[in-house]
């Protein structure tokens, strides 16, 4: 995504071209295992971000404030902080059991923006991402070789 970095007019427009990136076609999404921290460590995007950074990831995208979202990257390995609001992606995501790939799931995430599969370009090189809980935070990574 670091060559596509650009302005954006609105949030909404900041998220559904953040959900054409993840979602396109060949990417897939596994559940990694959850932390939790002594005294809510990672309580916030915020905090997780700034953790991030000190690690030498760049900010490349946060939204809300406080923040809701935020995308990093180092190298080819990117970061994606967030805390759902929508409380059906948080019950998908806490529940584990819900195959994060699945046609449905990914409808409705789509549908959210607008946009159907018909939307998606095909992932150049398909990328798997892995999904954490880590206390209140959501962390969706990739591996620097994917």
């Amino acid at each position: 995504m670091s060559d596509d970095v650009r302005q954006f007019d609105s949030r909404d427009a900041a998220v559904t071209a953040l959900r054409r990136h993840l979602l396109e076609k060949g990417n897939r999404f596994e559940f990694g295992p959850d932390y939790k921290g002594n005294g809510k460590v990672l309580a916030s995007v915020r905090q997780t971000v700034r953790m991030y950074e000190g690690m030498g990831y760049a900010k490349l995208i946060e939204l809300g404030d406080p923040p809701v979202y935020a995308m990093l990257e180092r190298g080819h390995r990117e970061v994606h902080v967030f805390q759902p609001r929508d409380p059906q992606v948080r019950r998908w995501l806490e529940n584990e059991q819900a195959d994060p790939n699945d046609p449905a799931i990914r409808a409705y995430v789509l549908g959210q923006s607008g946009l159907s599969e018909d939307d998606l370009a095909v992932a150049a090189k398909p990328r798997r991402y892995h999904i954490n809980e880590v206390d209140e935070v959501f962390i969706v990574t990739t591996e620097d070789g994917d």
